[in-house]
């Protein structure tokens, strides 16, 4: 039980982590063409971070769809798929809460 725990929360970080960064990143503004290309390196930069935190724990679905292709290749098992979205679910939530609570 503690490695299913271990999972939970390493997705909830991961997806807190690198929703944040996109979030915090595009919202509420108007890029123009050399916002966008750094924009796109922070995203690709977050999402690397992320992969890197969590994936040695948890593999870094980092997105419900993710976990849902991992599923049906028989990667995960029903308990780990409902855990992970679940995580991912509240990572996502926890990353825009902080978002609006910064602006």
């Amino acid at each position: 039980m503690a490695s299913i725990m271990k999972k939970f929360v390493a997705e909830l970080i991961g997806t807190f982590v690198f929703l944040g960064v996109i979030i915090v990143s595009v919202a509420g503004k108007s890029l123009t063409i050399a916002d966008k290309a750094e924009t796109w390196i922070k995203i690709g930069l977050a999402l690397s971070v992320s992969i890197l935190l969590v994936g040695g724990i948890s593999g870094a679905n980092l997105n419900p769809v993710v976990s849902l292709m991992f599923y049906l290749h028989k990667d995960l098992t029903f308990e780990e798929l409902i855990i992970y979205i679940f995580a991912q679910s509240i990572g996502a939530v926890l990353a825009y809460m902080m978002y609006k609570m910064m602006y």
